[in-house]
C-alpha cells in the first residue's frame, strides 16, 4: 500500500455573503466586531468541511485577507499598500507592498488570529495541524515596490523578519507554509537564485516547525535544482499545471518529502481520482519520494466556492480508495 497524507493550502473562496459584509465594513457601514463575527462564521463553516476530509494540515482559509500578499501586512511593519497589480497571469489582483523605509517584524496580530483559529478548530472538534502561510523572500521581493533597500539587503532583511515571525507564531501554528511561486517566474537573475539557499538558512534558523515550501503555476526544469536545494521539510509542486513536465521532475523527489498539488484551482474541471493515484504511485515508484502530501495546487480564490468544495472532496475520495 502506498501511503500519503492530505493537505489544504492557501485560501478558500469567500462566500458572496462574506464579500458583502467586507464591502460594508470598508464603506464604514458596519463595525469591526460585526465583520469579525462574519469571518468567524465563515471560518467555522470551512473547518467543518475540512473535518470531513480529515487532512494532515490546513490553513484557516485566509478569510481575513484579500490574498497571500495581503497576509504579509500582518507581520511586516513599515510597508505601505500600493496600487492593484495582477497576480502573475491570473484574473486576480493584489495590493503591491511599497517599501519606503526600514522594515521590521510585528507578528502580534498574526499570532492573535492563529489563536482564534485554534479556538474555532477546538469548537468544531477539528484535530489537524494548523499551517500559517508566509510569503517567500524572493516572491515578496518581486511583488513589492522597493524604494529603500539594495537587492541583497532587502532579501536578508525580509528573511530576518520572517524568522522572528515564525518563532513567535510557532507557539500556535503547527506548520509553516511558505509560498514562493516567483522561483519559477521569467526574469529572475541567476545571482538571486544562487543566493536563495543562504537566505532560507537565515530565514529558518532555529525554527523547529515543519516547513512546507510551495510553488505553483508553471515550473522551469532549469530551476528545479535551486528549488529542491532549499532547506525545508516538504517541497510543493503544482502537478495540475505541469502534467507534461512530470518526467523531468520525478528525479528530484528521491528521499524527499513532497507536496503534490493535484487539484487545479484555476479551472472548474474536476480531477479524476485515477489520475491522482497514478501521480502518487509514480512519485513513489519512479521518484522515490520519502513522504507525500496531496492537496490543492494553489490558492482557491480563482474558482467558485461550490467548485472548491467539490475539488476538496476529491481528496477524500482518493484517501478512501487508497490501496496502492
Amino acid at each position: 500500500m502506498i501511503e500519503f497524507k492530505l493537505g489544504i493550502i492557501g485560501s478558500y473562496p469567500k462566500s458572496i455573503a462574506l464579500g458583502k459584509v467586507i464591502s460594508r465594513y470598508r464603506a464604514s457601514k458596519i463595525s469591526e466586531d460585526k465583520l469579525e463575527k462574519a469571518i468567524e462564521k465563515e471560518e467555522e463553516k470551512f473547518f467543518t468541511i475540512v473535518k470531513n476530509i480529515n487532512p494532515f494540515t490546513t490553513t484557516d482559509g485566509l478569510f481575513r485577507w484579500d490574498d497571500i500578499v495581503d497576509v504579509t501586512f500582518s507581520y511586516v511593519n513599515g510597508a505601505e499598500k500600493g496600487e492593484l497589480m495582477r497576480f502573475f497571469d491570473n484574473n486576480f489582483y493584489y495590493r503591491k507592498p511599497v517599501i519606503k523605509k526600514e522594515l521590521s517584524s510585528n507578528p502580534e496580530n498574526y499570532q492573535k488570529i492563529l489563536e482564534k483559529d485554534k479556538e474555532l478548530m477546538k469548537k468544531v472538534e477539528l484535530k489537524t495541524n494548523l499551517s500559517a502561510p508566509v510569503l517567500g523572500p524572493l516572491t515578496y521581493y518581486t511583488l513589492s515596490d522597493n524604494k529603500y533597500y539594495k537587492e541583497e539587503e532587502f532579501l536578508h532583511s525580509y528573511a530576518k523578519i520572517v524568522n522572528e515571525t515564525i518563532k513567535k507564531i510557532s507557539k500556535t501554528a503547527d506548520i509553516i507554509e511558505i509560498h514562493e511561486p516567483s522561483i519559477f517566474m521569467p526574469g529572475i537573475k541567476s545571482s538571486l537564485l544562487e543566493s536563495l539557499s543562504s537566505i532560507y538558512n537565515e530565514m529558518l534558523s532555529g525554527v523547529d516547525r515543519i516547513t512546507l515550501l510551495l510553488t505553483y503555476f508553471n515550473i522551469s526544469s532549469f530551476r528545479l535544482k535551486y528549488f529542491f536545494n532549499l532547506p525545508v521539510s516538504y517541497y510543493g509542486i503544482d502537478i495540475a499545471e505541469n502534467k507534461n513536465k512530470l518526467g523531468i521532475t520525478y528525479k528530484y523527489f528521491k528521499d524527499k518529502n513532497i507536496f503534490l498539488g493535484v487539484l487545479n484551482t484555476r479551472n472548474t474541471k474536476l480531477e479524476r481520482v485515477s489520475f491522482i493515484r497514478r501521480v502518487v504511485r509514480k512519485s513513489v515508484e519512479k521518484g522515490k519520494a520519502k513522504d507525500i502530501i496531496l492537496g490543492n495546487a494553489s490558492m482557491m480564490d480563482f474558482i467558485p466556492e461550490i467548485i472548491a468544495k467539490r475539488k476538496l472532496n476529491i481528496l477524500r475520495k482518493v484517501e478512501v480508495e487508497k490501496d496502492g
